[in-house]
Formats: structure tokens, C-alpha cells, sequence
């Protein structure tokens, strides 16, 4: 059923959290607005796990982790996973490519500089 549809991320996961949370809430408060807010936020949450877009999907994801990065001290890149734990003790920084989503990692206080993807082959500029 779910073949060629976009299926559940990050931003899907958070939206189910807070749908949750305001359900529990409006167990208590019998709020309207909580409730119209609730059903929103499902068909929201649907709509993206059914899509087929997933270029959509994944840019919209992409800047929900780099919002949430910059509330939880992410400094700026996405650190999930053992990989990226292993790379930061070694003095290393994990990038991610904005054309291919590919995780590179690249040397901590390089500063200014431009990185070639081995997998797509472009370059991007960015401060490490």
C-alpha cells in the first residue's frame, strides 16, 4: 500500500507527537479550538505520509531538522546516528550535500571552504 508514497520522517513524527499531546490536553480542557487543531494537524500528517512528492517532502523535513538544530545546539549540521557521533570525536564534521542529501564529513576549523561531493560531483561552499 505504502510503494511509491513518502511514508513517515522527522517532521511527520513530531506533528504525531503533537497531536497526541493535544489530545491528551483536550481530554481535560474540552477546548473546540484544540479539537479543529487536532483533526488539522492529522490530515497534515496523512497527507504528507501519502504523498508522492518526495522532493516536497524532503526539503520540508530538511528545514524542520535545521530549525530543530538551532533549538537543540545542533551548531548548524544534522548529528544523528553512530556516524556522526564517531566523526565529532574525531575531530571531524558532518555535512550534508544540499543537492544529493549526502553525508560527507569534513575536518573541524577549516573555515571557508568548498567541498565536492564524491557522489553527485558539485560543489558547495560552507563554514566549518
Amino acid at each position: 500500500m505504502m510503494n511509491g508514497r513518502y511514508g513517515m520522517d522527522q517532521l511527520n513524527r513530531f506533528i504525531m507527537y503533537l497531536t497526541l499531546a493535544l489530545i491528551i490536553v483536550n481530554l481535560f480542557a474540552r477546548i473546540r479550538i484544540l479539537t479543529w487543531l487536532t483533526i488539522v494537524l492529522l490530515i497534515i500528517m496523512y497527507c504528507r505520509a501519502f504523498s508522492r512528492s518526495f522532493a516536497k517532502r524532503q526539503q520540508e523535513n530538511m528545514k524542520y531538522l535545521e530549525l530543530k538544530s538551532k533549538f537543540t545546539g545542533g551548531g548548524g549540521s544534522i548529528r544523528t546516528g553512530m556516524k556522526d557521533r564517531k566523526a565529532a570525536k574525531e575531530g571531524k564534521r558532518v555535512l550534508i550535500c544540499p543537492y544529493c542529501k549526502e553525508k560527507l564529513r569534513v575536518p573541524v576549523g577549516a573555515g571557508n571552504i568548498k567541498i565536492r561531493c564524491p557522489h553527485c560531483k558539485r560543489e558547495f561552499e560552507e563554514r566549518v
